[in-house]
């Protein structure tokens, strides 16, 4: 009838009825949670506390064991989308993206970071979820060998005439040429594969690194080889200006690229027009350079993605000495998961903390504002009051967060939204319980009074509160896009009914067992006031009963008529008001009981 305004109501305007959640809360909240000295009562409470240490125990579990991270592509699309349909035979066949090192200024002409950057690369490769690839692809390494007598460019030129290699090229500033060195392989770096029969192709070339029998005579007469097991080619005792030129020609001669910061834009022109040579001059101190591409790979889930972006920047971005970054759309995209576990127990502590600190906050101002007891007394029993309040509120957090993974959730900044909004809900649940359970006055005496003086106020507006927004979640489950049902409707609905319980249930059956002084801030009332207490909602409750056969009698025999102006009826309730304050003067002890609940 509040929607169909026209059409009136075959109900009688006048009668009365309970509201349903006052029935459920007679007959079954109160013999149940609130009936002192009841065996049932007693067995549901601690039915409570095993329904809340279960809860508990399967949020702790589903964060521990069942936790999953992140967001794909596929998830932000409708099943029967065609990117999505792509998104989900991407990942599940393919599962594969590039990466790329990459590399600031580093001081390249020292042999020794020379050989760190070379091993920040073989150990990335090294990596599970890496695919395998060799060393000399990686620039640095490719050109130190080029700068050796192990450089191959002299058996296939595209100049018969002009030698390739390193060691061929003079450098005019002071007529010598671009040889390298070998040096001890101190930090292990990977040696070249060398098949044992020279007819047998090996699959990879592996590092650039050799072992002593497989060195250039000419090598080994340059180094000492007593105690040497291995060598790795570096570049050394050479200055900025040659290591440029020699870049240069090594560019030039190879088509090398390197990926370095070139001082032009194109190389010379060629005789064929829009052709250039690959002959630009490569700036030294060399202020950027990046690795060749590579393939990280098997990357079926989201935790398995992380694990390989933790695995390589662990080797690269956390390196201190020599900082490198690693790149791709693993590690644009993937890279908002790494510390959202972190984030989500960082966000929660501080709103489980705010919780706390501005509960009590209002406890203490509230009891401060009665002026009552003593200082002492209001914090005491206003800290008991909001650590009850941070309980309820952490439990409901934890138990969301970690049902909603049992129910295929992941970690996103989506979902953790939605968990921390138990922290709202929690809060007004218990809040308004503790406030009302601590203030009771002092005809309560136990703390199962106390409590079931906080209930019999508050359990209807909380479990209105409870239904409404549990319908309002539930529209949810209705939409045909997933996203929306997993990371909304699922935690969300998990949210309504968790708080729920740990702040009307839960929390009622715990307060019981806190029968403390400390706790009982309610004011003091007078045997007078206590008794008018007692007996005035039975009179209002007779009074309208009587007020009600009244009027019914009028329509009946046709005095009210839907004429009758409303002031009229005013009127009569004014007298009948004015009748019934008389009566209570003059009849203070009358004690006639009514049915219906006072308005």
């Amino acid at each position: 009838f509040d929607i169909v305004f026209c059409v009136k109501s075959k109900r009688n305007c006048l009668e009365k009825r309970k509201p349903w959640a006052r029935v459920f809360y007679e007959y079954w909240y109160h013999p149940l949670i609130l009936q002192a000295g009841s065996k049932v009562t007693k067995f549901f409470h601690i039915l409570m506390w095993l329904m809340a240490g279960t809860l508990l125990g399967l949020g702790i579990w589903g964060l521990v064991e069942h936790r999953e991270v992140g967001l794909g592509l596929e998830d932000f699309f409708p099943d029967d989308n065609q990117a999505s349909v792509w998104a989900t035979m991407r990942t599940e066949e393919l599962a594969s993206w590039s990466i790329q090192m990459n590399w600031g200024e580093v001081d390249y002409l020292n042999t020794t970071t020379q050989m760190k950057v070379i091993k920040q690369f073989e150990d990335v490769v090294a990596t599970p979820h890496v695919a395998e690839l060799d060393t000399h692809f990686f620039w640095l390494a490719n050109f130190a060998v080029w700068t050796t007598h192990q450089c191959r460019e002299n058996f296939d030129r595209e100049d018969p005439e002009v030698l390739a290699c390193g060691v061929n090229q003079v450098y005019p500033v002071d007529n010598s040429t671009c040889t390298g060195a070998w040096m001890p392989n101190i930090l292990q770096l990977r040696e070249k594969v060398f098949a044992e029969d020279p007819d047998t192709c090996v699959a990879y070339d592996g590092g650039v690194c050799r072992p002593t029998s497989q060195m250039h005579n000419e090598d080994l007469i340059l180094n000492n080889t007593e105690d040497v097991g291995s060598w790795c080619p570096v570049f050394d005792s050479w200055d900025s200006d040659k290591f440029s030129f020699c870049l240069g020609k090594w560019r030039e001669l190879t088509g090398s690229d390197g990926r370095l910061v070139l001082k032009n834009a194109t190389g010379s022109r060629t005789d064929c027009d829009g052709e250039y040579l690959n002959d630009e001059i490569v700036q030294v101190p060399i202020p950027y350079a990046a690795g060749p591409t590579m393939f990280a790979f098997d990357l079926f889930t989201h935790q398995t993605t992380i694990d390989m972006l933790e695995e390589t920047r662990a080797i690269c971005d956390d390196n201190p000495e020599i900082h490198c970054w690693l790149s791709g759309i693993p590690y644009d995209y993937w890279s908002q998961y790494i510390d959202i576990w972190k984030n989500f127990w960082k966000i929660g502590l501080i709103a489980v903390l705010a919780c706390f600190g501005v509960s009590f906050l209002f406890l203490v101002s509230k009891l401060y504002m009665d002026r009552l007891f003593s200082t002492g007394k209001i914090i005491g029993g206003s800290l008991i009051g909001s650590l009850m309040i941070t309980i309820t509120t952490a439990a409901s957090l934890v138990v969301v967060a970690g049902l909603s993974t049992l129910f295929d959730v992941s970690f996103t900044g989506f979902s953790i939204m939605s968990f921390v909004l138990s922290v709202g809900f929690a809060v007004e649940y218990s809040v308004h319980v503790v406030a009302r359970w601590m203030i009771a006055n002092a005809t309560y005496k136990t703390s199962m009074e106390r409590v079931e003086n906080a209930m019999d106020f508050l359990f209807l507006p909380t479990f209105m509160s409870f239904v409404s927004s549990t319908i309002g979640v539930a529209c949810l489950a209705f939409t045909d896009f997933d996203f929306n049902q997993v990371y909304f409707f699922r935690p969300l609905i998990i949210v309504m009914f968790t708080t729920y319980f740990f702040g009307c249930w839960w929390l009622p059956a715990a307060l019981v067992l806190l029968d403390f002084d400390v706790v009982k801030l309610g004011r003091e009332v007078s045997p007078t006031e206590s008794h008018l207490e007692q007996k005035a909602e039975p009179l209002v409750k007779a009074d309208n009963d009587a007020l009600r056969d009244e009027e019914l009698e009028e329509v009946e025999d046709g005095k009210v008529t839907e004429e009758t102006p409303v002031h009229h009826k005013h009127h009569k309730h004014h007298k009948h008001h004015k009748h019934h304050k008389h009566r209570q003067k003059k009849h203070p002890g009358n004690d006639r009981h009514g049915d219906e609940e006072s308005p």
